[in-house]
């Protein structure tokens, strides 16, 4: 009789450790298969990594284009022999940099009705268009000789001063934005040395 109560409490230990080797088996087979996570959304949507880079582009973007327009006011300040040509041929790089610019504003990899988004597709606009009328008054001025080339040359420092306080329209909202760094683009703003950078002018 002790023999068969030893046989049987033997039997299940057994059980019961076959059990939790099952269990422990089964925990790790499931951690295994989980799937890694992919790059974390932005608490309003919208892939982080992809809107960081974004940001950095916009900063980048708009600083670049603050120092062109900075060199074509001094520039038209100066005056000079041939300086219709010379702003001219600077002129072309800018155009292309402020239209560059509203339309990586406008592809924001994120929902683009927040506060902060329209506020800075907004301010891109229009420095685009501040941009385009630099562009107008600098060929006026190529086109214009002589005495004539005088107030060309005044409406062409008066158009740079103008994008220059359009540029600085969109850096103080990039600046609102990633002060405040809430939503997608105060996020995003916030995390790119490239906009903080910018923050610190």
């Amino acid at each position: 009789m002790k023999k068969l109560v030893a046989v049987a409490a033997v039997a299940g230990m057994l059980l019961v450790a076959c059990s939790s080797s099952s269990t422990t088996s089964d925990v790790a087979t499931s951690s295994a298969a989980a799937p890694a996570s992919s790059a974390a959304p932005s608490a309003s949507g919208g892939d982080t990594t992809e809107l960081v880079t974004w940001a950095g582009e916009v900063c980048d973007a708009t600083a670049a284009l603050q120092e062109s327009v900075t060199g074509i006011a001094s520039a038209a300040a100066s005056g000079g022999t041939d300086v219709g040509a010379s702003l001219s041929t600077q002129f072309a790089e800018i155009g292309e940099s402020a239209s560059t610019l509203a339309t990586t504003v406008a592809a924001i990899p994120a929902d683009g009705s927040s506060p902060e988004a329209a506020a800075l597709r907004e301010s891109a606009d229009a420095t685009k268009q501040s941009v385009a009328a630099l562009g107008d008054a600098v060929n006026e001025l190529t086109a214009s000789s002589g005495i004539g080339a005088l107030p060309a040359l005044a409406a062409v420092g008066a158009a740079a001063t103008e994008a220059l306080s359009a540029v600085g329209g969109t850096i103080g909202d990039i600046q609102t934005a990633l002060s405040s760094g809430q939503g997608a683009v105060g996020e995003a703003f916030a995390a790119s040395p490239s906009c903080v950078a910018l923050q610190q002018q």
